[in-house]
């Protein structure tokens, strides 16, 4: 089996359990997640920011971001949404590639992940295609590269499955998932737990 098709399998593994979660637990967040992406928008995807990680091919074939329209956000992954495909593009041709220019760093093989705010990123992650790790982009563009930040994109999905599952944040975090009237939230500060 190649190391993109592990990927593939531990993004969608990660994914069914967060989802079996909130199917039990949260289910106004489950029944809003939106439908998969047309296979052709994918494709569109790659021809615009380049090879497509195979975790977001993964999700984006279940789901076409976990944003949703409208005010509120679902923000499923501790506070963070998997970007539509065409927010994805949008913030990888007119944030991604203009902070890159900006800071002389060149082309690298980064691809828009998910943010607090897919429409209007200002907090965000991207994966790198290549290997699978983890990056940050925060306000006034500086970056956690994803050598600098310890993890793989995968891993991080299965840390937040585990915290769901458990019940609780990682230790030292301030973020817990909590559920509100049959949605999924994670609050500073307050935690209820179902179950």
């Amino acid at each position: 089996m190649t190391d993109e098709q592990i990927r593939f399998d531990r993004t969608l593994a990660a994914w069914d359990r967060i989802e079996t979660w909130l199917l039990r637990y949260a289910p106004q967040s489950h029944a809003a997640l939106p439908g998969p992406a047309e296979p052709s928008v994918v494709e569109s995807a790659g021809a615009a920011m380049g090879p497509l990680p195979p975790e977001l091919r993964a999700l984006w074939g279940l789901h076409n971001g976990t944003d949703r329209d409208g005010p509120g956000r679902l923000r499923i992954l501790k506070d963070y949404d998997v970007f539509p495909v065409a927010d994805a593009i949008w913030c990888y041709e007119n944030v991604l590639t203009v902070l890159l220019d900006a800071n002389d760093m060149g082309t690298r093989p980064w691809i828009p992940a998910c943010a607090s705010e897919t429409d209007e990123p200002h907090l965000w992650n991207f994966i790198d295609t290549t290997t699978g790790r983890l990056g940050w982009n925060v306000h006034a563009g500086a970056f956690t590269e994803p050598d600098e930040s310890g993890d793989t994109f995968v891993g991080w999905m299965e840390g937040i499955a585990a915290e769901l599952e458990g019940g609780g944040g990682a230790a030292g975090s301030k973020q817990r998932p909590s559920v509100i009237d049959g949605w999924l939230t994670w609050n500073e500060g307050r935690h209820h737990f179902p179950g």
